[in-house]
């Protein structure tokens, strides 16, 4: 294992750990709920009541500790002496419970002996991470039996030999299958950030492959698939207004000529940029290729469509595209309505040929498809 593997795997291990721990943490009441009733009627009322006391005081002071470190942020180097003496804490709170309810009733304590076993059991899966905490929860359980056994005549001798042949086999089991487990879990966080960038990469492909490279905008194929988007969107709400705007740069060629292309591929790029911050959000900017570019307005009836048209053929016109060098240009824009049943072939076509005969008219003007 490489040093960061090691440090990824503790980490990982750290912070199933403290979160298992820390849910786990409320849910204690519900075992001592079972032991209530356990020795409800077979245990003095003053003895359940201190050890439920105490078992109360430990409680709170793990609660603390544990909701501490999940606010600051887990972190198994800075943590690791707070949540493993929590750990200690926790079955030290557990090894006490024989002080207090044990030897008044034979019955009580097989039963009590029982609760001992069920708590390693559910500990284990609390402490799967991380079986140094384990180790420390089980000292702190016999710590606080051996002062049970020396202060009281209730716990057997068979008891603590029980518990502690559990104990041992269990933290003996327990590392190798902790290794599979942090292990597992790592393979499977780093698959899942893996599928993120996957996703990611796929995500950028797919922008990549639908933009023009040199204006960001979209590029003929990506245009095809969103006309026919909307037309099919528009025949399945009943034929809404789609209208479509084909825009062409007036002299274009005079701008590379004079300038160099240089100058023209930067002209384009703040022709695109000037257009695109004059669209709604639901409006789509595409270039079709040289200096002509489309504009697709869902849901846009024709005056709508005019109205738009226009405002984009005053905002080229009305200040340079580019200032060093300066490079002034017009545009004439084409629109058509698209008709029931009609094709985004055709749609473009005839837009296209309005853009024509607005360039033939004398350029920088809108003009209206005909049917």
């Amino acid at each position: 294992m490489t040093a960061d593997l090691d440090h990824a795997t503790r980490q990982i291990a750290s912070e199933e750990f403290v979160r298992n721990f820390a849910r786990a943490l409320w849910m204690t009441p519900a075992g001592w709920l079972v032991v209530v009733a356990m020795a409800w009627s077979l245990a003095p009322r003053d003895s359940l009541i201190l050890w439920l006391a105490v078992a109360l005081v430990v409680w709170l002071v793990c609660v603390v500790r544990i909701r501490r470190v999940v606010r600051e942020g887990i972190d198994h180097v800075r943590h690791r002496r707070s949540t493993w003496g929590t750990a200690l804490l926790d079955g030290a709170g557990w090894g006490l419970l024989p002080l207090f309810l044990m030897g008044h009733d034979p019955t009580l304590d097989g039963r009590l002996a029982a609760v001992h076993c069920g708590v390693i059991a559910v500990t284990l899966g609390i402490y799967i991470t991380e079986p140094r905490a384990l180790a420390l929860h089980v000292a702190g359980t016999w710590v606080g039996l051996l002062v049970a056994w020396t202060m009281s005549d209730g716990l057997h001798w068979s008891i603590l030999f029980g518990l502690a042949v559990m104990h041992g086999l269990t933290l003996s089991l327990l590392p190798p299958i902790t290794d599979r487990v942090v292990r597992g879990i790592y393979l499977q966080q780093a698959n899942a950030r893996l599928a993120e960038q996957l996703g990611e990469h796929l995500v950028a492909a797919e922008e990549e492959a639908a933009t023009d490279p040199l204006t960001g905008v979209l590029n003929r194929r990506a245009l095809e698939r969103v006309l026919d988007k909307e037309i099919a969107r528009a025949d399945s709400a009943g034929m809404v207004d789609t209208c479509v705007l084909v825009l062409d740069l007036d002299h274009f060629k005079a701008i590379n000529d004079t300038h160099g292309h240089a100058a023209g591929d930067e002209a384009l790029r703040a022709f695109a940029a000037r257009i695109r911050v004059q669209l709604r959000q639901t409006d789509h900017l595409a270039r079709m290729g040289g200096e002509e570019f489309v504009v697709v307005l869902p849901g846009a009836p024709q005056t709508k469509a005019v109205e738009i048209a226009e405002r984009l053929r005053a905002a080229v016109a009305e200040a340079p595209l580019v200032d060093a060098p300066r490079v002034r240009a017009t545009v004439s824009i084409g629109i058509a309505r698209r008709y029931a049943g009609e094709t985004a072939a055709s749609l473009l076509a005839r837009a296209d040929a309005a853009a024509y005969a607005a360039k033939r008219d004398g350029r920088n003007r809108v003009v209206l498809a005909g049917d």
